[in-house]
């Protein structure tokens, strides 16, 4: 039993430290050596977990586009009104990259093995509970006529654009202090519709 726990965190901290490397540097400029070194394990250790570098990488974009998917679903379910849930909504995924930047990071990216991952996994994708968390607000009378997927494309971009910012040094490191700023922006872009 201590031994399968054991494994259990090693994984974990693979996945973590894989994570972290294919969101800064992308997939391509990453080595499962680079993985095992970040992660205090061995190229072995790795292979035990994972048949390759690419099938590490699709778990991990699998778990992340899983979780953020899971919330705006969460949020789409809830009562309220469409405005109070979505500024919900966006405090959680700015707290989220908070603690933990990479996240967002990953998503932005546009890697094959991603777009492989979405379809032969049939994972699916955190724009498309977006739309139609949006569709929902425009069926309930709370949001204008729109493309609700093309409105979820700018939401998406804009997010996961702050993350890249932020990393890159362009806004500070914590998006918590903007939340609001965001929040009154996004909704604007919702609101004018067409």
């Amino acid at each position: 039993m201590n031994k399968k726990t054991h494994i259990d965190s090693k994984k974990k901290d693979i996945l973590q430290a894989a994570m972290r490397l294919f969101a800064t540097n992308g997939v391509d400029g990453i080595s499962v050596k680079q993985i095992g070194e970040a992660a205090g394990v061995t190229d072995a250790a790795i292979y035990k977990h994972f048949k390759s570098k690419d099938a590490m990488a699709m778990e991990v974009f699998g778990q992340y586009c899983s979780s953020y998917t899971t919330l705006i679903d969460f949020y789409r379910k809830q009562s309220g009104s469409f405005v109070s849930r979505f500024h919900q909504l966006v405090d959680e995924v700015v707290g989220m990259h908070d603690e933990d930047q990479c996240g967002l990071l990953l998503l932005s990216q546009h890697h094959e093995l991603y777009i492989q991952a979405s379809q032969s996994q049939n994972v699916r994708q955190p724009l498309e509970a977006l739309t139609e968390f949006i569709e929902q607000g425009i069926e309930h009378g709370e949001l204008p006529e729109q493309d609700a997927r093309l409105s979820g494309v700018l939401i998406i971009g804009a997010i996961t654009r702050l993350s890249v910012s932020s990393l890159e040094g362009e806004l500070p490191q914590e998006l918590t202090p903007f939340a609001a700023e965001v929040k009154q922006r996004l909704t604007a872009l919702l609101s004018k519709g067409q």
